[in-house]
This record gives C-alpha cells, structure tokens and sequence, in this order.
C-alpha cells in the first residue's frame, strides 16, 4: 500500500519502515543554502494581496538536537561515525556540521531500509555534495559509488554587472549509489546529436527514404579471439559473425559492397538504433514550469524523477521519498506503476502531495500516517513542534491561505477564510491558533483586537485545550456578525479537545462565485476585463439554478471582472 507519512523522517525510517523492504531512495534533502523558501498562495481579494507560509527554513543551526545527533553516531560506532567524527574536528560545532550529522544519521537508516539489490540516488547541491560523497562512501561503501551526475537545473545569469566575481552555478548534483554489487538497472537512451547524425549516416535508401551508415563488420584480433576465417562476397577475412549469420544478414540485404572487391559492410539503419546510452551529464531536462509548476520551493521537474525510477526500478518495486516535499517523486512512482513511500515534516507539504496525487491520479489508493487523528496525537504534535501544530490547526477548519513566519511578526493572524457575504462583497474570516499550555482572556482579548484591526468579519479562536469560563466570556462580549448566510458569533473559540468530541464552529457557506453572480447587469455601460492569473486557486460553488438541477461554478479570483 501506498503510504505518505506526516513526521521526522528518521523517527519513521525507524519505526515503521522495514529492513531491506525499499527497492530504490530518492532524497533531495534541504542543501544548507541558508535560504528562506516561502509558498505563496493568491487570496480571493480585489487588491489580489498575498499570504505566505513557511514550507521549511533551509537552515541548520548547531545546537542541542545537532549534539544528540553526533553522541548517538559515535555511541553506534562503524564507518559513518569515524567520517563525522573526522568532519567535526575540522569543521567543529558550525552550521555545516550539524547538517552532516543530521545526513549522517539518515543515510545509516536508508542503507538499512534498501533490499540488496537496491539504488539511491542523493540530489544536492555543491554547498555539501563534497562532504555528503565521504558519508556515503563510509555508509554503502567506496566500491558502490556508482555516478556522480549532473543536473543542468537553469539557464546561465550574467551577474557580472552585479560585482558577480566568480563562475554562475547552473547545476545541481546527484549522487548515485548500489547497496550491492548487483543491482537492477535498465539502460535509457538520448536521441543522437543532428551533428553526429550529419556526419555518420550519410546514405539514404533510395525507395524508403531511410538514412543508414555502413559498419565494420571484420573480426578485430582474429582466430585469437574466436571470429572465424571465411570467404564473403569474394573477400577472405577474420568476421565478427558466423558464416549462418552472415548469409542471414546477406539475404536481409544488409550486407553490401560499395564496389567490387571492397570488404563488405553492414548496413545501420538511424530508425533502428536507440540512441547514445544516458550519460552523466543530463542537461536535456527543463526545470519544471508550465502547468507543472505548482509554485513550491525547490520543485524538481516530473521527466527528473522519472529518469531516475525507470532506470532503477521496477513496476511494483517501492520507491522511498524521506523528503519528499511537494510530491514529485510520487507522482513519478505513481505514473510509472511503482509503490511509493513519501515523509515529510511540514505539514503544508504532506497537504500538497495529497492534493496532487488526487488530481493527477483519480482513485489513487494510499493512506496517509503521522496525522494526529486523537487528542493525545495533537497533543503530542503541539508539544513538539509549535509550527506545525499551528498549520495542521489551519488545515483542519479548512483555512485557504495560511500567513506563518517562524521569524518576524505575524501581526496575530495563522490563517485567514473567505466567504461570499452577498452585495457586501466578500466576507473574511481570521484565525489565531495557540497550542501552549497557559491560554487565557488575555490572549482571547488581544485577537479581538486584530480582528477589529483588520476589519475582519469573524474570528477562530483555535486552542489545544478546554476555553476556561474568563474565556468563553469574553469571546460572547464580541457579539454577532450580519451575514449574507445568518447572525452569526463574531469570535468563536475553537478547542482541539472539542473538535475530537464532534463539535465544530458555525461558520458561513465557504464556496465562492463571482461578486457578477449577485448584482444586476450593467450592459449600458461595458466591463473591462482583467486578465485572468492562471496561478491563482479555483474555488467551486454548487447552488441549484436553471435548466440543471445543479450546476458547479469555476471562479478563478484574479479574474473578477473590474468597475469601468
């Protein structure tokens, strides 16, 4: 079964993925580039205005959990903790150095989790491809390095006029290693270069059109390396083929002699040959855009991971994703009939995927664990990691745009909702999440405040545990909202432990149409129309109208027609 797990992928790698169960590992973990990388997402505004979340801070700091990583590699001993304990003392408790040992600990467990006859290939950057390389030499062993090869990720920048003082990086690095020495591989092709073509396949076929090369087709060392002596075509050698195969090839037609006594050839037709057999330098594969793009940070391209799947794998082999981002190499598996195994520790990411897979592939079968599907689970999740307690808080009532920076105020707003509020135009919702253990009036008080700030209509006030009286009071002193879909409270406190027990929020319908849908034609006067972004989100509205008992409506924001 197809699974998709919500977590530390080194806590799942561990408990819940067997020993030499995995036929092939793809990572593309976090390259240490120090960069912020944020997902923005449209929101169903006039001003068209943004929010953002954090899909991961590509970061790593030395601190406590980097300290805990390097005792348990040198408590384990072997090969990987000599490397890191070699890599600590020259680089020392430095920012580098807790990524590797983070690697470090990884990639023992994905050489544990991969059968005998399994690959992984490693996508990095040259920030640490250097020191990733040793790790896996000590991990699977220098004699199963198998490729160092080359991405061509992007055209090249002329940043010269910037102060740029160095060579433009146009490429990334993935490294490919066998856990074995034997390992399952179908050989893949590239088409030849025009050049190559123009210079070798010079002769056409005069009846079909058919371009050829002729081909040497006597035996280089002769008896001494078995190709037998006989006569063709009046011309006595050393041949690769025998005499059998020879006449067969001669009544083919494929053997020819330009003039008499010329040694014969074989004719080569170019319709015939696969191609060149892949190299390591892959510079034919575009970054993903288009239609494919879905906007992610650091997405790789579907013909990437394709490449890699079909020339390591087999159909119903498992293919393992630890940090499997927006999905890409999923889709990959799940396009080219393989199982698949995707962790991922953002839960924006884990929401993704889901998405995706659904849409690509209607009727995909997977299940999704690390989801906190009791109070205790949640429990556990806010204890252990603020943020993203606070993004799946968002995904549970349904927020369509989330607005979370680890750094940097967030001016009191998690998520925001939007709703269809009639001729008043379009009606917002705000949510403020807190997963701590000490929530009282006061912060209940200071959301208040931001709703009325932002000129908000309502307010979800989510919290882990039970709202205290002082709470629930002073949430009923907001009074209620007049919307198009009912009075309704302004603020609502919505706890984690209620939601488990079956109560949910009264909140206005959340499908959208266009603002057109509810005022009168103007046709006296023309509309000008705005020029429709295809990144933006399309919402769905079911209502009952017209010759169709049900009718279900596309509304793309950014194209909300504009006042002339």
């Amino acid at each position: 079964m197809n699974q998709l797990w919500f977590g530390d992928n080194l806590a799942i790698l561990r408990e819940e993925i067997a020993t030499e169960s995995v036929d092939l590992v793809y990572l593309d973990p976090p390259f240490n580039s120090n960069a912020n990388y944020n997902v923005l997402f449209k929101t169903p505004q006039d001003e068209a205005a943004s929010a953002q979340v954090e899909a991961f801070r590509d970061t790593w700091t030395w601190g406590n959990e980097a300290q805990w990583a390097l005792d348990e590699i040198m408590r384990r001993g072997g090969s990987v903790a000599s490397i890191i304990h070699a890599l600590h003392s020259a680089l020392g408790e430095s920012d580098m150095m807790a990524y590797l040992v983070m690697m470090g600990q990884r990639v023992t467990e994905l050489h544990r989790v991969l059968k005998d006859t399994g690959s992984l290939f490693l996508h990095c950057d040259p920030t640490a491809s250097h020191y990733l390389k040793i790790i896996l030499d000590a991990a699977f062993g220098p004699r199963n390095f198998r490729n160092e090869i080359s991405w061509r990720r992007q055209s090249a920048h002329n940043d010269a006029k910037q102060g740029r003082k160095q060579f433009g990086n146009v490429r990334d690095v993935i490294l490919f290693y066998t856990k074995g020495q034997k390992w399952k591989w179908n050989t893949q092709y590239t088409p030849y270069d025009e050049r190559y073509v123009k210079d070798f396949y010079k002769h056409t076929e005069p009846d079909t059109g058919r371009l050829f090369r002729l081909s040497d087709i006597t035996g280089p060392g002769g008896a001494a390396k078995g190709n037998p002596f006989y006569e063709v075509m009046g011309v006595q050698r050393h041949w690769r083929f025998s005499r059998e195969k020879m006449h067969e090839l001669i009544a083919q037609g494929r053997i020819v002699q330009t003039r008499p006594g010329a040694v014969p050839a074989q004719k080569r037709y170019l319709d015939e040959m696969p191609g060149v057999s892949l190299q390591n330098d892959w510079s034919d594969i575009k970054p993903a855009s288009g239609r494919e793009s879905l906007g992610y940070p650091t997405q790789k391209p579907l013909a990437l991971l394709r490449r890699i799947i079909e020339g390591s794998s087999e159909p119903s082999d498992t293919i393992l994703d630890p940090f499997c981002g927006c999905g890409t190499s999923v889709a990959a598996a799940q396009a080219t009939s393989r199982n698949w195994i995707g962790i991922d520790v953002a839960f924006h990411a884990i929401k993704v995927i889901e998405d995706r897979v659904l849409t690509q592939f209607p009727g995909a079968s997977f299940n999704v664990g690390g989801i906190p599907r009791d109070f205790e689970s949640a429990q556990r999740l806010a204890l252990k990691d603020k943020f993203q307690f606070q993004w799946w808080a968002n995904y549970l009532v349904g927020v369509q745009a989330l607005k979370e920076i680890k750094k940097g105020p967030d001016r009191g707003i998690d998520g925001q909702m939007f709703f269809m509020n009639g001729p008043r135009g379009w009606g917002r919702i705000l949510t403020s999440v807190k997963g701590g253990q000490h929530v009282g009036a006061k912060d209940v008080r200071e959301f208040k405040a931001v709703i009325d700030r932002e000129r908000a209509d309502m307010g979800l006030f989510l919290c882990l545990n039970d709202a205290t009286r002082d709470m629930n009071a002073e949430a009923a002193t907001f009074g209620f909202a007049e919307t198009a879909h009912g009075h309704l409270p302004r603020l609502q406190i919505v706890t984690i432990a209620d939601w488990f027990k079956g109560r949910r929020p009264v909140l206005p319908s959340l499908g959208h149409v266009s603002r057109d849908y509810f005022e009168p034609a103007k046709p006296s006067k023309p509309s000008k129309v705005k020029r429709a972004d295809p990144n933006a989100p399309e919402f769905t509205f079911t209502f009952p109208g017209g010759k169709l008992d049900e009718a279900v409506i596309h509304f793309n924001p950014s194209a909300v027609r504009e006042r002339a």
